[in-house]
């Protein structure tokens, strides 16, 4: 496939080196998630109610403050699978670090999704590592209003890591779905001359 003029005249953006922009994302979602797991878990052991499981109110009965533990995965999948999990991260981070390596550094939007992941991954990733229990401390608990249910829907319990994680996801999602009808555009375009 042979370039255009106007494509081999546009200045290129290089690859290669980590973009600031993706590493201060992740310091800040990775330091953003365990001060806050600190915070939660301590207010709700000071402030909580209930004797096995802490629970503390805040917009009662849909929005609470919990101690909980998850030793596996997204919904509590893989519960006995905490070791297997734990590589499967580590791969993971170093994944998405060589991914950002070869992301040009004008590409915000990757670079931010990259972040956000990574950073979402490091916080999980240190409770894995540095607990005694090996389990990441969750504490948002969410009950939500469906109109086709009778009762409170229970959104699993999850963390500010979790959330960075899910909204890296889909600016990524994003970021390549535009890309890839960027190119799609260029090759007809190619075609019709």
């Amino acid at each position: 496939m042979t370039e255009t003029v106007e494509q081999q005249k546009a200045p290129r953006a290089r690859a290669g080196g980590i973009a600031w922009l993706f590493v201060l994302t992740a310091i800040l979602i990775a330091a953003l998630d365990l001060g806050s797991k600190a915070w939660a878990w301590g207010f709700v052991e000071a402030h909580g109610d209930g004797e096995y499981f802490k629970v503390y109110s805040v917009v009662a009965p849909w929005f609470k403050l919990v101690k909980a533990e998850n030793p596996g995965t997204v919904w509590g999948l893989f519960q006995n699978a905490t070791p297997i999990l734990v590589g499967v991260r580590c791969v993971m981070v170093v994944v998405i670090c060589v991914l950002a390596w070869r992301t040009p550094k004008t590409d915000r939007g990757k670079l931010i999704g990259f972040g956000l992941v990574l950073g979402g991954a490091l916080g999980n990733l240190y409770d894995n590592l540095f607990r005694e229990s090996g389990a990441v401390r969750d504490f948002l608990d969410f009950h939500i209003p469906l109109p086709w249910r009778e009762n409170l829907y229970h959104y699993p319990t999850f963390n500010v890591a979790d959330s960075a994680i899910l909204t890296g996801a889909v600016l990524l999602f994003l970021a390549f779905g535009r890309e890839g009808k960027t190119e799609r555009s260029r090759a007809a375009e190619s075609a019709e001359s």
